[in-house]
């Protein structure tokens, strides 16, 4: 029992850390994406009136 619960241990501990940096890894890459994709506050106000007007000008059924 003894043995089961060292190996048990043995095996979590790696595993948790393996874990965690996939986590962090992943969140750094979400967060790179994003912030490459709006660089400014201009850029994202610029881009919400062009699809307004893109919005506006499309033919209506």
């Amino acid at each position: 029992m003894i043995l089961l619960v060292k190996c048990f241990k043995s095996i979590w501990q790696p595993t948790k850390n393996l874990a965690w940096a996939v986590i962090v890894a992943f969140m750094l890459g979400v967060h790179n994406f994003y912030t490459g994709e709006t660089k400014s506050k201009d850029d994202i106000v610029f881009q919400i009136e062009q699809d307004t007007q893109e919005e506006n000008a499309a033919p209506k059924d």
